[in-house]
C-alpha cells in the first residue's frame, strides 16, 4: 500500500500568495517522514484550490495561463507535485466562457489540473453542457502530444470538495487536507474464491481497517497544525504492476475474468466493504477502474473483454465513472457528448460522484496500441466507440 497523494486544500488569491503555498508544502512534507516510519511511502504531494472561477473569473485567457504558470513554478519550488484549480461550472452563464480557456491552460502547463461540472443533483442532464465539455476534450487532445493532456482534465458529476484524487479535487472553506491511497493490493490480500460474499466483504473491510488505521492516526495527529483533516478516500486505486491491479484482485474471487459475467457482482462486494469501514472517509470511496493505470484491466482490454458500456455499468455499483479511457483520435464531438451524457445521467439518477476522463489519441484507431511514455500508465489497445 502507498499513499497516492497528500492533497492539501486552501483558498487561493490573485495575485498569488507565495507564502501560503510554501506553508502548504511545508505542512505536507512532514507526512513523508511520518508515513515512511510506518512503512507507507508517499507518492505525491498535491494542492487544490477553490474553483478558480471564484477568484480568477475576471481574467482573460493569457492572464489565466500566466497565473497558472506562476502557480506551477511556486508549487514546484515548495515540493508540491501537482495542483488542481478546480472546476468550471458551465451551467452558470458567467462561468461558461472560461471553458474555452482550458485547452490552452492544459497545453501550456505540465502540473496543473482542471475540470468542469458535467452534472449533479442540482443540475439537470444537459446536452449543451456535455457538448461544450466534449469540445474541450477534443481540443486538449489536439493541443497536447499524444492527447496526453486529457490526463489533467475531467468532467465531474456530484463531486464534492476535498476529493484527494485528481482531476476531481477542489477545495472549499478553511485549510484542510485529505489522503488518497494506492491500495488495490490490500483488497487483493482479502479476496479468495473459497468464501461467500458476506465473508469476503467482512474480510476486505477488516483488512482495510487494519492497514489504513495507522495512516489515519498520523493524519489526525497532524490535523492540529492549522489544517483540518477531511478524511481518507478509500478508493483502492491501482498501480501499473500485477500485484497492485484491482482487475486481478477482483478475479481472485473466482467469478471469472474481469469483463466477464460476475464482474458486476465482484465490484459490488468490494464497494460495499469500502462503505462499511469505521474509518474517517471522504471523496469517492468507490472502486476505481482506470484502464490505462491498471495492468490487469489493460490485459483484459487487449483480450476484448472491456467495453465502455460495461465499465459504465460497473460504475452503477462501484466506482468513479469512465477513467483514463483511450479512445480513437478521430472520435467526434457528437460521440464524446453521448458518452458524457451517459455518465451524467447515471450520476444524476444514483446521486453519486462520478467523473469522465477520456483520452482521444490523435492518429490512433480503435484496436491499435497506445504508446504513452508515462511511468504510471500501462499501454493497451485503443477502445472502440460503441
Amino acid at each position: 500500500m502507498k499513499v497516492r497523494a497528500i492533497t492539501v486544500g486552501r483558498e487561493s488569491t490573485a495575485p498569488l500568495d507565495h507564502q501560503e503555498i510554501a506553508k502548504a508544502g511545508q505542512f505536507a512534507d512532514q507526512f513523508r517522514t511520518a508515513f515512511a516510519d510506518i512503512g507507507v511511502p508517499v507518492q505525491t504531494v498535491r494542492l487544490a484550490t477553490q474553483p478558480f472561477p471564484q477568484y480568477l473569473g475576471g481574467l482573460q485567457e493569457r492572464q489565466l495561463i500566466q497565473f497558472a504558470q506562476d502557480l506551477q513554478e511556486c508549487c514546484h519550488d515548495n515540493g508540491i507535485d501537482y495542483c488542481a484549480l478546480g472546476p468550471v461550472n458551465p451551467h452558470i452563464v458567467t462561468e461558461a466562457r472560461l471553458l474555452q480557456f482550458l485547452p490552452a491552460l492544459i497545453s501550456e502547463t505540465e502540473m496543473i489540473f482542471a475540470s468542469a461540472i458535467l452534472g449533479g443533483l442540482e443540475y439537470p442532464v444537459s446536452s449543451t453542457v456535455a457538448h461544450a465539455i466534449a469540445r474541450v476534450i477534443r481540443e486538449i487532445a489536439l493541443a497536447t502530444r499524444g492527447g496526453f493532456g486529457n490526463l489533467r482534465f475531467a468532467g465531474l458529476v456530484n463531486c464534492p470538495p476535498h476529493i484527494p484524487f485528481f482531476p476531481a479535487a477542489f477545495h472549499w472553506g478553511e485549510p484542510a487536507f485529505s489522503i488518497a491511497l494506492e491500495s488495490a493490493d490490500v483488497v487483493a490480500a482479502a479476496c479468495f474464491s473459497d468464501s461467500d460474499s458476506t465473508t469476503t466483504r467482512i474480510r476486505i473491510r477488516e483488512e482495510l481497517e487494519t492497514r489504513i488505521r495507522p495512516v489515519q492516526k498520523i493524519a489526525q495527529r497532524f490535523a492540529t497544525q492549522g489544517f483540518r483533516f477531511s478524511g481518507i478516500d478509500l478508493s483502492p486505486a491501482p498501480g501499473p504492476d500485477p500485484d497492485t491491479s484491482i482487475g486481478y484482485a477482483l478475479e481472485r474471487l473466482g467469478y471469472g475474468y474481469f469483463g466477464e459475467p460476475g464482474t458486476l457482482a465482484a465490484a459490488a462486494i468490494v464497494t460495499t466493504a469500502l462503505k462499511e469501514t469505521q474509518l474517517i472517509t471522504c471523496g469517492y470511496c468507490g472502486l476505481m477502474l482506470p484502464v490505462l493505470e491498471d495492468v490487469g484491466l489493460a490485459e483484459r482490454n487487449n483480450q476484448g473483454l472491456l467495453r465502455l458500456s460495461s465499465l459504465l455499468a460497473y460504475s452503477a455499483v462501484c466506482g468513479t465513472g469512465l477513467d483514463t479511457i483511450p479512445l480513437p483520435g478521430d472520435v467526434s464531438e457528437k460521440e464524446l457528448t453521448a458518452l458524457l451524457l451517459d455518465v451524467a445521467a447515471l450520476g444524476w439518477k444514483l446521486g453519486k460522484p462520478l467523473s469522465a476522463r477520456l483520452l482521444p489519441i490523435p492518429g490512433k484507431r480503435a484496436g491499435e496500441r497506445t504508446e504513452f511514455a508515462f511511468s504510471y500508465f500501462v499501454n493497451t489497445r485503443v477502445m472502440s466507440i460503441e
